[in-house]
Parts: C-alpha cells; sequence; structure tokens
C-alpha cells in the first residue's frame, strides 16, 4: 500500500498544527513563492556513448527553476535529457551536498553537478529517483526531528 506525497504532506502538516497548537488558516496562503528552493535531477543520455550512465543534479529558486533547466537543456541538448526528479526543499545546497557525498562514497565519478555511474552498474534512472528520493526523505526527517525536538524542549520550558 503506497501513500501519497500529498497526503504525507497533509498529514504531516496537520501534525505540526496539532502540537504548536496552531489553528488551521483557511485564507490564502501569504508565503513568499520566490524563497522556496527546488531540488532536481535530470536524467542524462550520451549520444557518443549510449553505455554511459549520467545525471545532472541542480537546484535554485522557483522563479528560476525555468531558465536554469533551460540554461542546462542548451549545454547538453534538449533530446539528451529528461526530468527524472523535482521536489521542493528547504535547502538545495544541504541536499545537493547529501547526495553527492552518498554517491561519492558508493566510488561513483562525482563532478560538480555531473554523477556518472561506475560501467557495470546496477543503476538505472528508477533506481536512482529511489536514491534520491530516500535521501530526500531523510533530509525531510532530520527537519522534522529538528522541529519535535525544538518542540519538546519548549514544552519543558512553558511547564
Amino acid at each position: 500500500m503506497a501513500i501519497s506525497v500529498n497526503k504525507c504532506d497533509e498529514d504531516f502538516e496537520e501534525y505540526l498544527h496539532k502540537i504548536f497548537y496552531i489553528k488551521q488558516n483557511t485564507d490564502e496562503s501569504k508565503c513568499d513563492p520566490s524563497i522556496v528552493e527546488y531540488f532536481g535531477v535530470l536524467s542524462l543520455t550520451d549520444v557518443n556513448s549510449p553505455e554511459r550512465k549520467l545525471w545532472y543534479i541542480y537546484y535554485c529558486k522557483q522563479p528560476e527553476i525555468d531558465e536554469t533547466v533551460e540554461r542546462i537543456f542548451e549545454k547538453y541538448g534538449k533530446k539528451n535529457m529528461y526530468e527524472l526528479f523535482r521536489k521542493p526543499i528547504c535547502s538545495g545546497v544541504s541536499l545537493r551536498t547529501r547526495v553527492k557525498k552518498h554517491f561519492s562514497g558508493l566510488k561513483w565519478y562525482v563532478k560538480g553537478n555531473l554523477l556518472e555511474a561506475p560501467p557495470k552498474s546496477h543503476y538505472n534512472n528508477e533506481r536512482m529517483a529511489k536514491a534520491i528520493s530516500d535521501l530526500y526523505f531523510e533530509e525531510r526527517k532530520m527537519l522534522y526531528n529538528y522541529i519535535c525536538m525544538k518542540h519538546n524542549a519548549y514544552s519543558k520550558y512553558c511547564k
């Protein structure tokens, strides 16, 4: 039984409202979307060597997504790439560092924003998307644990 990400986000938000005793606000959000960062992964096919497995990671703020992706498409060719993963994140730099550290630990070629699997690797786009999703949820879990820790400290202080 799979739980959708939107359902998880709704449950997470509902839980945060409960633990901080905040009433649900039905008004339109005043949140500025220009400060939300997005992290993405593009699958890249090398025309000269199709057996190479390459992925390109990027992060940017929401208004800059189109121009960032377009710039990457111009550099590597639009026919050779497609989007594999894109999610909003608190810190794109942090997730990028976590991803690079994870794959360099697997002895991958990691340079800049480019990830290359070693020859005869069992990684394909599906496994890559799963690995990135796992790292993304670890990042969110770390944020959730931080919020819970702060809430517990606040609760003890208020008693």
